[in-house]
């Protein structure tokens, strides 16, 4: 009976966290931070870009319409 649980003393798996996995960690979710945080900035730069350039168009529009309006074409 012995030799046949004798496997699970072999099976026990220990990760001892060192101060250089401590540190690995710890880089790599600083990395993972400024990742994020460099994609949210980003993406609010893009939003505010596309809000401007909805406006100049808007704006374009307007102009072009009030110069229609003082040249009507001849039909």
């Amino acid at each position: 009976m012995i030799n046949i649980f004798s496997y699970v003393k072999y099976s026990e798996a220990s990760f001892q966290m060192s101060s250089q996995y401590s540190a690995l960690l710890i880089i790599t979710i600083l990395i993972w931070i400024l990742l994020w945080i460099g994609y949210r900035n980003n993406k609010i730069n893009d939003e505010n870009i596309k809000r401007e350039r909805d406006q100049k168009l808007l704006k374009k529009n307007e102009q072009r319409k009030k110069l229609e309006s003082l040249y009507p074409k001849d039909k």
